[in-house]
């Protein structure tokens, strides 16, 4: 309901994701915690707007922020209705790493949590009319 009457010309979701560092092979690990925030491209309810993605990833590596990638088959976020709405609206996904989500207690990495905030704010920073008409 609110993506439909915001009316946004761009959005990031903030969301807490699955730690899956302790239980997976270390390779097929996507999220860790101590690792950085995470963009995800691809969830069961959404594909994350590519230009906007490489945008947000090619900042963190320019400001050295710690971030992670991951692709996910199960599971969605608010991104999902925020994305179809009105037309359409560029969006993408930081998530913070947890480990024990949804369970009664979770564990999570402060630093993850600043360094998402932090690429949330230069995001912001930078963004006008032109870049977002770009996505």
């Amino acid at each position: 309901m609110t993506a439909r009457h915001v009316r946004s010309d761009i959005a990031i979701v903030f969301e807490g994701c699955p730690a899956d560092d302790t239980v997976v092979e270390p390779w097929l690990s996507q999220t860790a915690i101590h690792r950085g925030p995470m963009l995800r491209h691809i969830d069961a309810r959404m594909i994350t707007n590519p230009r906007f993605q490489r945008w947000a990833l090619d900042l963190a590596e320019e400001l050295h922020i710690p971030v992670q990638e991951a692709v996910r088959t199960g599971g969605a976020t608010n991104g999902a209705p925020i994305h179809l709405s009105n037309q359409g609206v560029p969006c993408i996904v930081i998530g913070f790493p947890v480990r024990y989500i949804h369970s009664h207690y979770g564990i999570a990495s402060l630093a993850d949590f600043e360094n998402g905030v932090t690429l949330a704010a230069e995001i912001i920073k930078r963004l006008n009319a032109e870049r977002i008409r770009q996505f």
